[in-house]
């Protein structure tokens, strides 16, 4: 059977070369923030190139840094003479170029390059090619109707501040994003505070019902379509035609030319959706300041993205006067590289003026890459109540293991059938265990269930939405790339973190935390004996868990105070 190597971008790679992946990326996060640096110098006062994938640095939607690290994978593989694949699968006509090149200079003439696509993957691209920008258009333009036949809010004569923040069923006045904040602001911070949402996870036919909900909302809400025109609308689907005109600089690495790469995912529109309304959020801005309105404070959900470049570009552009402040409201994985601001970020305004953090623990992270970067530590205000926490196990009769799912449907599958493999087999599975599932907030629980078998007694899903709700029953939690870890040990709840065997690693977890609390698995055995290891716990290790969880708690997660949402909202008291 031959040997394949996959490297597509969310492809599935050996587990032995996955870890070598994973080292290599680590290694080559600086490098490659100065090979974006490199690209973005020429068009850095750019909006169309900054809400694009390659200067966003957001790992998970552009495969720049995929390639970048595979070609050095490639190359370590083949100088340490541990190539020895037959087959390699690629998704880029034009790195398929690059790695046939490689294979060249290196002499290996028994291996063969092809870019692979499923008939899905075909279809999906007509469809996107064709029908995509057709029906973004239809829905920007009906999304703009509903808004203005709902009505506006018309008493804005004041200095406002402005809150970038996410909108989609189920979460109006539960905030996903910002948690406690509405709720402990005075009556006249709530009267200068709005949030400008961004709809997202939301079907045509709900756009109505949601913005109707939204308006009848305790919150105030500014929607950028009572401001925006269908000039505004048609301009930003002018990207396409002007991303052309993008001169890409001649660059190499290693001795290969990656700008056609570039170039490629340029031209592929792959999260054309968030570009969109990246564009949309920077015209909103302008058309807020041409409406004769004053901004006091700008916050900015931060992560990095285009939508956050876009909001930070238009607000030094419009309101040059107005002080910005990134919300970061976790302590994000190493890999997710948009969360970590760079220098020509700060140069290109397209980053706030001040971070936000909701723990003195994510101050030295942040600062990574741009160390004279400004913070400020506020509340956590998404996650106060591990302040308030208490454990209520006493009167259980069943010990818990929550799961809580990515937003892949593949991982999720697989977390599932790891998960029913590894009960199946050891002994710890008994009348007295029971497992909890709970889906990812984008995924629907009727979605999970058809890709899933029958699921025994033992293993349900739970319709809650409430992580906190869940985390007081539980006793051991189970999950891979999510802030929940944090949130959990930070309870005293051990963590078991699935690592991603087939690429990259997106961990929650910080390098300074106790290993008492939280054990990191790659294999079915692994997960196996972490299981034992805490279900099995002896009291005296119990006991250093809640003093090891107390450190994360300080270190992690703020507590709330009125100083703290002072902070926040930029105000001095006399």
């Amino acid at each position: 059977m031959k040997e394949i190597l996959d490297i597509r971008f969310n492809g599935k790679l050996n587990s032995d070369i996955s870890l070598l992946f994973n080292k290599i990326s680590h290694e080559k996060r600086a490098d490659f923030n100065e090979f974006v640096t490199s690209i973005s110098k020429p068009n850095i006062k750019n909006l169309d190139w900054w809400v694009q994938g390659p200067a966003s640095r957001n790992t998970y939607s552009s495969p720049l840094f995929h390639y970048y690290c595979v070609l050095f994978l490639l190359n370590h593989l083949i100088k340490e003479k541990r190539f020895s694949f037959e087959v390699i699968i690629v998704n880029s006509l034009s790195f398929k170029v690059i790695v046939e090149e490689l294979l060249s200079n290196s002499n290996i003439k028994n291996c063969k390059v092809y870019s692979k696509y499923s008939f899905k993957d075909f279809i999906k691209k007509i469809i996107k090619k064709h029908f995509l920008s057709l029906y973004l258009f239809f829905r920007k333009c009906f999304q703009f109707v509903v808004v203005r036949v709902i009505g506006s809010i018309n008493n804005l004569n004041k200095p406002l501040v402005l809150i970038d923040t996410f909108l989609m069923p189920g979460y109006i006045d539960n905030d996903r994003w910002y948690g406690s904040l509405w709720d402990n602001l005075s009556k006249e911070q709530k009267l200068e505070t709005f949030f400008v949402p961004t709809v997202v996870l939301t079907p045509l036919k709900n756009i109505f019902s949601l913005h109707r909900k939204a308006h009848l909302s305790s919150r105030n809400y500014i929607f950028k379509e009572n401001y925006l025109t269908l000039k505004d609308i048609v301009f930003a689907f002018g990207h396409k035609k002007r991303i052309r005109k993008i001169k890409i600089q001649k660059i190499s690495l290693l001795g290969y030319e990656f700008s056609n790469l570039i170039i490629e995912e340029l031209s592929n529109h792959s999260d054309i959706d968030t570009v969109i309304d990246s564009i949309l959020i920077y015209r909103f801005i302008g058309r807020f300041r041409q409406a004769g309105k004053k901004v006091r404070l700008a916050i900015d959900w931060f992560e990095g993205q285009g939508l956050d470049k876009a909001w930070n570009m238009g607000f030094n552009n419009y309101f040059p006067d107005t002080k910005t402040i990134g919300y970061r409201a976790s302590e994000y994985f190493p890999f997710y590289l948009s969360t970590y601001p760079i220098q020509v970020e700060r140069e290109a305004h397209v980053i706030p003026d001040i971070m936000a953090l909701q723990g003195k623990g994510t101050v030295f992270t942040v600062k990574e890459f741009l160390p004279n970067l400004d913070t400020i530590v506020i509340p956590s205000l998404k996650c106060q109540y591990v302040w308030e926490f208490s454990e209520n196990k006493l009167s259980q009769s069943k010990y818990v293991v929550l799961i809580t799912l990515p937003i892949s449907i593949r991982y999720t599958i697989f977390v599932i059938d790891r998960l029913l493999n590894v009960c199946n087999e050891i002994s710890i599975k008994s009348d007295t265990i029971k497992y909890l599932i709970k889906p990812h907030p984008a995924q629907s629980l009727s979605k999970i269930k058809s890709n899933l078998p029958e699921l025994p007694d033992y293993i349900s899903l739970t319709e809650e939405k409430s992580f906190a709700k869940l985390l007081y029953s539980t006793n051991i939690l189970i999950t891979e790339a999510s802030s929940t870890c944090l949130e959990a040990i930070a309870c005293g709840i051990p963590v078991i973190m699935m690592e991603n065997e087939e690429g990259l690693t997106y961990d929650p977890i910080p390098s300074r935390i106790s290993e008492h609390l939280y054990r990191k698995v790659r294999s079915q055995d692994d997960l196996m004996q972490a299981l034992k290891d805490f279900i099995y716990s002896t009291p005296e290790y119990l006991k250093q868990q809640q003093l090891d969880s107390a450190i994360v708690r300080e270190d992690y997660f703020e507590p709330y105070s009125d100083d703290g949402i002072d902070r926040f909202l930029d105000i001095v008291k006399k």
